[in-house]
């Protein structure tokens, strides 16, 4: 494909062919910009946290998990990851290697891998991806937490309260 382009001065360019609607839109996961974001401000801890909720939470839209109301991490690896899921079942076990020092505070711990490489291959499954492609009838993802299974917004009649 033939790259260069006259400009609108009348002298030619040459590189990037210009945008075509068949292209591909550049995609961003909120999860990792915001990851990103919280590293950069050096808060290694929160980023990390938040990550490991974030894919748990993409994890099960994605595949219609249905987690009971009192599971466990260590549950949600064993009982909930599945064959099916792919290359996710072994990326989600390492996030939760990096979480989990995080999580009980033992900073010594804290340099188990590169974060941001890991979340990239984690929404590079087109499972995980597909959530936030923009689609005129799902919208586009926006980061907001999904519903929690089994919990409708509070005040809607016939609605149990969401749990705090």
């Amino acid at each position: 494909m033939d790259t260069s382009r006259s400009s609108t001065d009348g002298s030619s360019t040459t590189g990037r062919a210009s945008w075509r609607a068949s292209d591909p839109v550049p995609l961003t996961i909120p999860v990792v910009a915001q990851t990103e974001k919280r590293l950069a401000q050096q808060e290694y801890a929160r980023a990390v946290s938040e990550a490991y909720h974030r894919v748990v939470l993409d994890l099960q839209k994605a595949y219609g998990l249905s987690l009971p109301a009192q599971w466990t991490h260590r549950e949600f690896l064993s009982d909930f990851l599945r064959e099916d899921m792919g290359v996710l079942t072994s990326r989600v076990a390492r996030l939760y290697e990096m979480y989990e020092p995080v999580r009980y505070g033992t900073e010594s711990d804290w340099t188990k891998g590169d974060l941001m490489e890991l979340l990239h291959q984690i929404y590079d499954e087109p499972p995980m991806r597909n959530l936030y492609l923009r689609s005129p009838t799902r919208g586009a993802g926006n980061g907001d937490p999904p519903k929690a299974v089994g919990t409708s917004p509070a005040g809607v009649e016939g609605s149990p309260a969401r749990p705090g």
